[in-house]
């Protein structure tokens, strides 16, 4: 899968604007060749305006495809960063959960056990605040998607309140 991106990359950035110069120089020297040895006929003329109007809204087409990749990958950059903090951050935290929890495997009094359970209810609990902040987060940009998670998270509270 990786291999493919660079190919696609390749073929958008170097393909596509090679064709089209090649394209549009062909028709320059049609219609130059054309314009050398005699005048243009009303059906020429029509046809080189029409041929430069897609010529250009080919290349306009192009470089606005390409423009607004860039600018979506700049948007987006700065909720990725904060997307992956967050999940940097969780990681972390479910690190020290298993640490606690090889702690409690080694200690042998109920106090110990108590201590341990509210370290690991305070871990989670900023955990679940870390996840709402990065779903606010996403709703930036993906709405419907957080709107359906929501949707999903609240079932399954529901069901686990039944139990």
């Amino acid at each position: 899968m990786k291999t493919v991106e660079p190919l696609r990359s390749i073929l958008h950035r170097l393909i596509w604007p090679s064709l089209l110069v090649i394209v549009s120089l062909g028709v320059l020297g049609a219609f130059w060749h054309v314009a050398n040895t005699r005048n243009y006929t009303n059906l020429e003329s029509y046809f080189l305006q029409i041929c430069v109007a897609l010529i250009g809204i080919a290349v306009s087409f192009y470089s606005a495809r390409l423009s607004v990749r860039e600018a979506a990958r700049e948007i987006i950059k700065p909720h990725a960063r904060s997307a992956f903090r967050r999940l940097l951050s969780l990681y972390r935290s479910i690190s020290e959960v298993g640490r606690i929890i090889e702690l409690s495997r080694n200690a042998e009094s109920l106090d110990s056990d108590k201590v341990i359970l509210a370290e690991l209810k305070g871990i989670v609990f900023w955990k679940l605040v870390t996840a709402d902040d990065a779903l606010e987060d996403w709703k930036d940009i993906v709405p419907d998607e957080v709107k359906e998670l929501d949707r999903k998270l609240s079932a399954v509270n529901a069901t686990e309140e039944r139990r």
